[in-house]
């Protein structure tokens, strides 16, 4: 831990709660992160409220968050640690690899482009598939084109979160008309499209690896204790994963991929109880901070592996078996707005569950600061619709 602490932790993140817990993970081991924020004015100002940053860079674009990352913090005695938390960055991080590989320790495939490569969805199923998944049957397509080797009902999706407009592109379609009115609102140019499966529920593993993906760690199951039809939930249990097929089935494919870093894994539930792959995130999830909760300090053991050169990981018996948690926001606007539950079950749920994302006791104002601007932008816009 102490060889740790010699290294900068850099986050490169715009405001999410991906970055906000990994800087709570980070603050809480005694790290002061850097972070290189990405200043966008539709959002609300949370991450940067919590008490654990003391370094903060404004940028306008990741672009210029690694040209400052590499100008201010390139040329250290001790390596830094890069730490991204969404899809943008990651695939700016991987296409800079030559840049960065010398400098820094990050989430990476070995080479140039091999993550870009590997967040293609077509091209991680079939990886996945070749190493002992369940896959729906697929088939890319241009947009507009229908797909001619699968049975309806349909379900599109974008072949990376950084085409079109991510899930807003995904449609249920029952039959071919459906899906030509979907494209008429879709806006990504090419479409991976899928036989639908009826699904009973979502899980993610939580999980990282060193020496180019041969080790792997997986301390965690996430499973959502509220599960829409057509995404994932944000209220969840979260248990100490012992699945060992399924671990083997997830080590092939990090292995394959010679990825070492933090991941999700994302799998469905059917309804005959078949598990099925979704995808993988080559990076910090928005459920990171529930490891450093359960007793795995998610960041920073992934830097202890890294500078060990094996998987450093805490005594299986320091590590909570079982814990509920919730993303405040998310499952508000899902289940309330939505009318799931009613407000006063949902207060109940906030108060039952173990772990709350955006409040934490430990680092309060982030929450504070979300929902005092979240109310105020609500208010004004009822105003400004009367007058």
């Amino acid at each position: 831990m102490n060889s740790v602490l010699k290294h900068k932790f850099i986050v490169i993140s715009g405001d999410t709660g991906n970055a906000l817990g990994v800087i709570r993970a980070l603050g809480e081991a005694g790290v002061q992160p850097i972070l290189i924020y990405l200043f966008e004015a539709t959002h609300l100002p949370t991450l940067i409220k919590s008490k654990y940053l003391t370094i903060v860079h404004k940028v306008f674009s990741y672009e210029e968050a690694l040209d400052i990352a590499i100008a201010k913090y390139g040329n250290e005695d001790n390596r830094p640690f890069l730490y991204t938390c969404d899809d943008s960055i990651q695939t700016i991080v991987d296409e800079r690899y030559d840049d960065l590989y010398k400098k820094f320790y990050f989430f990476n495939a070995g080479e140039k482009g091999r993550i870009n490569h590997l967040m293609d969805k077509h091209v991680i199923c079939k990886l996945a598939e070749e190493c002992g998944c369940n896959i729906p049957k697929q088939e890319v397509v241009d947009t507009g084109i229908l797909p001619t080797s699968l049975r309806y009902p349909v379900m599109t999706k974008t072949l990376k979160s950084t085409m079109g407009l991510w899930k807003e592109d995904s449609y249920i379609c029952n039959n071919a008309d459906e899906l030509k009115a979907a494209y008429s609102k879709i806006q990504s140019p090419k479409l991976l499209i899928e036989e639908y499966l009826n699904k009973q529920n979502e899980f993610s593993l939580q999980g990282y690896s060193c020496n180019s993906g041969q080790e792997v760690y997986i301390p965690y199951k996430i499973t959502y204790l509220r599960s829409p039809s057509s995404s994932y939930g944000h209220y969840m249990k979260v248990e100490a994963f012992n699945d060992e097929n399924l671990y083997l089935q997830v080590k092939r494919i990090i292995e394959a991929a010679r990825y070492e870093g933090c991941f999700e894994v994302e799998f469905l539930i059917d309804q005959e109880n078949r598990i099925w792959f979704l995808e993988v995130n080559f990076r910090f999830s928005f459920w990171n901070y529930a490891l450093t909760f359960g007793g795995v300090n998610y960041p920073i053991k992934w830097a202890e592996s890294m500078l060990m050169n094996h998987i450093v990981s805490p005594p299986k018996e320091t590590i909570k078996p079982y814990f509920t948690a919730l993303n405040e926001p998310g499952d508000y606007g899902q289940s309330v707005v939505g009318k799931k539950i009613s407000l006063l079950q949902w207060l109940k749920d906030i108060h039952t569950a173990d772990m709350l994302y955006f409040y934490n006791p430990k680092d309060t104002l982030p929450a504070w600061s979300f929902w005092w601007h979240k109310i105020t932008r609500i208010i004004t816009k009822k105003i400004s619709r009367k007058r």
